[in-house]
């Protein structure tokens, strides 16, 4: 694995790359997480299943958003239209990194709403999209985070000790963020769209049934499907199961 920075001065970005294990390469996939909790929760899960892809034959890009992980910026500075900008500066890269004509994004919970949402703007080289457990209505989505703070008895932010300005007094998953961004996330509504976000798509569900999330490709050739398995994005004490072996295994013989 290549653990490397990228991106501009202004906007650094982390990331690791890691090529296939056999030279026969299949593509390369971009791996997009998810936000918050949820994406601490499935480092794990996102770990393990880019290296069942480089055993597939793939290269692999997973990174961090600007505001979160190891990439430079603050929480409060996360904006979707920026952290959609971030997905296009990881694409060139991975492009760049692996030499490989068939690309493929991969994107979990946010990242996979983000990933929709950015279709328009997609180069015409990316092959296939699987989108996993896409969050189809921001603010079910918010009020979901919003819940979760609640039952773990978390405190909420005392923003005027924070120092935070107007236009960042918000929290949310206990996190000090901009209520633009917040704003961002409750905007989001995939529901009864009709989405083509690349010639191939597959989208995962394993939570909830969605049948408002009309989901399309560009050459009739998608598929969704539910998979009874566990949520990597929740809590670990909140999880029964362990990895959702199950979705790796889907998601890598659909890509071969």
């Amino acid at each position: 694995m290549l653990p490397f920075f990228f991106g501009s001065k202004q906007r650094r970005l982390f990331g690791a790359y890691e090529p296939a294990v056999r030279s026969a390469g299949a593509g390369a996939v971009l791996l997009c997480g998810s936000w918050g909790m949820e994406y601490t929760n499935a480092h794990r899960a996102m770990r393990i299943l880019s290296r069942r892809l480089c055993a597939a034959g793939f290269d692999t890009l997973r990174f961090d958003y600007f505001g979160t992980g190891d990439s430079g910026g603050e929480t409060v500075d996360a904006e979707l239209g920026g952290w959609k900008d971030d997905i296009l500066t990881a694409l060139r890269e991975l492009k760049e990194l692996s030499g490989r004509a068939r690309i493929v994004i991969v994107g979990m919970r946010l990242g996979a709403t983000l990933a929709v949402e950015l279709a328009p703007r997609l180069a015409a080289d990316v092959e296939s999209m699987v989108l996993w457990e896409p969050i189809i209505s921001g603010s079910q989505y918010v009020k979901e985070l919003r819940d979760w703070r609640s039952g773990h008895h978390m405190r909420a932010f005392d923003l005027a000790m924070s120092g935070a300005s107007d236009t960042a007094a918000s929290e949310l998953s206990g996190l000090l963020v901009s209520s633009s961004f917040v704003q961002g996330l409750t905007s989001i509504d995939l529901r009864s769209q009709e989405i083509t976000p690349a010639p191939r798509v597959l989208t995962i569900f394993s939570e909830t049934q969605n049948p408002d999330f009309k989901i399309r490709s560009m050459s009739n050739d998608s598929e969704t499907v539910t998979l009874k398995a566990s949520s990597p994005w929740k809590d670990s004490a909140e999880q029964e199961e362990g990895l959702p072996v199950e979705i790796f295994e889907r998601i890598t013989e659909w890509l071969r």
